[in-house]
């Protein structure tokens, strides 16, 4: 995890604003670094690390257990919805279903036709006063309820096909099998099985089922990157963000932060937030799983007071910052404002053109007179 602000490792790199002019003061030589309150800009950026991924991704299994028999696509592929993807010949226990299916509504549908002509013979019966009324109601019933029992034997047979299960093809074929069909339009990212190997149908109670493929749609990427909670403050929806990786160095996708979570998440004994970003330009240069480098550009504040980060000590647990007189440095609580990987905004305490010490003089001045303190 990247720091969005680091202050002893920066202290070297800044440039030492006004030295000369604190050196002017008195003309002596400090053991200790000194700069200048100054005005200028102060630009917020956290940086991290996240994970490219699709907005949409869907895992597509089979509706049955079986063996892959033909597997159509491969990853990278682009289907369409209702495309073909695989056929799966179901397994000894599923087509013996689809078999005992198919007896049931045989035999229902000659119930129904038995039932149906012993009801019109009944009504011809009835109209020259062969039979009682109640002879007649009671083939009536008899054939509403032989209708009834081959319609949802049908039904049955109509829900297994709409799952891609058929009997037969156009070369006269009577082997059953499964169609299995992209549910989406999109790109298939991930194949999770080979023709021959066994899968286990979706709706199985075991593990959920075999998943055959992952697709995806990639005209929408995301990146979601773990932002300390001690940077969530600086991170809001709607900042700029730019985005590189490692495979294409020269290259930077642009994206826009476009959720700030609610509630943090433990990571590594660190609470963080999973920042979503949504990825708006340069989208080639990513792909789904790859690691990218963020770079959230957050508050601008330009000609404001501002000191050096290392300028800023804590005493008391108070920040205070050793303000350079004629009686020596003393220190001042100050009120601080934004904060970058090399400057502070000061909000009050302090004054444009101020000297100020760069670190703790009291510790410099202690490690000049005794020099073996300063390993």
């Amino acid at each position: 995890m990247k720091p969005a602000f680091v202050f002893a490792a920066v202290a070297s790199c800044i440039p030492l604003v006004a030295c000369s002019k604190a050196d002017a003061d008195d003309g002596s030589s400090r053991p200790y670094k000194v700069g200048v309150v100054d005005r200028g800009e102060v630009r917020v950026i956290v940086e991290e690390t996240g994970v490219v991924s699709p907005e949409r991704s869907i895992v597509v299994k089979s509706p049955i257990s079986g063996v892959v028999q033909q597997l159509y696509v491969r990853e990278g592929d682009r289907v369409q919805t209702g495309q073909v993807l695989a056929r799966i010949v179901p397994d000894m226990a599923q087509a013996n279903s689809l078999a005992l299916l198919r007896s049931e509504i045989a035999t229902a549908r000659i119930a129904r036709d038995n039932a149906k002509r012993d009801y019109e013979r009944a009504q011809q019966l009835s109209a020259i006063g062969g039979i009682t009324l109640a002879d007649l109601d009671l083939r009536r019933v008899t054939y509403e309820q032989a209708e009834n029992q081959w319609e949802t034997a049908r039904d049955q047979l109509q829900l297994v096909q709409r799952s891609g299960v058929t009997a037969g093809d156009s070369t006269g074929s009577t082997v059953q099998w499964a169609r299995i069909t992209a549910p989406a339009a999109g790109v298939i990212i991930g194949r999770g099985v080979e023709e021959g190997e066994t899968v286990v149908g979706g709706t199985s109670a075991f593990g959920g089922g075999t998943e055959l493929f992952t697709m995806a749609d990639l005209s929408t990427l995301l990146v979601k990157a773990a932002i300390n909670e001690v940077d969530i403050g600086k991170v809001k929806k709607g900042d700029p963000v730019a985005l590189t990786v490692d495979a294409f160095p020269g290259d930077t996708a642009q994206g826009v932060v476009r959720l700030v979570p609610p509630a943090a998440r433990l990571q590594d004994r660190v609470r963080v937030f999973d920042v979503e970003i949504e990825v708006t330009g340069g989208a080639r240069v990513l792909r789904p799983g790859m690691t990218a480098n963020v770079r959230i550009s957050g508050p601008v504040r330009t000609g404001t007071m501002r000191v050096p980060v290392e300028a800023v000590l804590l005493k008391e647990g108070k920040p205070v910052v050793y303000k350079l007189s004629g009686s020596g440095p003393q220190p001042v609580p100050v009120t601080l404002g934004l904060s970058d990987l090399y400057y502070v905004e000061i909000v009050q305490g302090l004054a444009a053109g101020d000297s100020i010490a760069l670190e703790d003089p009291v510790a410099a001045v202690d490690r000049a007179r005794n020099p073996a303190r300063r390993r």
